[in-house]
């Protein structure tokens, strides 16, 4: 009898072993499967970036990195843009969240808007080209984002001040523009020293 409930007590150690074994390799493939998805989703949005084109092209590309993997893009609906030349090879984008709206009089004076922007996962990205001519759209889209005041003067405009509120700073290789490196920062791009962007090797 003895000899039986051991022969019995090895087959149930088996079958629970097997029993593992069969559920290790679904376990495995499960977790496999999640952080492959995972892995894609943080990815799949750099197919999108595009190495070579002009200045608009540069800011296309750092609106899509910025609303991929910023943080600050879940902070504002609409994000001004600015350009700069940082060194012969290197373009500078900024990115900040909007804080003041445009103002308009009912004399028709408005402080200067801009003329360019792109709209992204239903976010507003706009900047001034001087380069462009004017955009008949750009007060229509912005006051669809509740980005005009409408005041009698501009003494009654309110005006906001937020030196700590950061953006994202993007320094682009103009001969490679996937080359880049970017810095979240409360200071205006020029007033800090840049990061180093190797653009020598394409």
């Amino acid at each position: 009898m003895e000899k039986n409930k051991g022969h019995i007590l090895n087959l149930t150690e088996m079958g629970i072993l097997a029993i593992r074994i069969l559920l290790i390799p679904r376990n495995f493939f499960k977790l496999a499967f999640v952080f492959f998805l995972l892995l894609e989703g943080c990815t799949t949005w750099k197919i999108n970036l595009n190495p070579s084109g002009d200045y608009n092209t540069a800011i296309k590309n750092a609106v899509i990195d910025f609303s991929n993997s910023s943080s600050l893009y879940k902070e504002n609906n609409s994000f001004s843009v600015r350009i700069k030349d940082v060194e012969p090879e290197i373009i500078g984008v900024s990115i900040l969240g909007n804080v003041n709206k445009f103002i308009i009089t009912e004399d028709g004076k408005t402080s200067r808007l801009p003329n360019q922007y792109i709209e992204y996962k239903g976010k507003l990205f706009y900047w001034y080209d001087e380069k462009s001519a004017s955009n008949d759209n750009i007060t229509s889209k912005l006051n669809e984002y509740n980005l005009i005041d409408s005041v009698k003067s501009i003494a009654m405009a309110k005006i906001i001040i937020d030196d700590g509120k950061k953006g994202m700073d993007y320094y682009f290789c103009k001969g490679n523009l996937l080359k880049y490196k970017k810095i979240k920062t409360n200071h205006a791009m020029g007033n800090y020293d840049p990061p180093e962007v190797d653009c020598k090797q394409q």
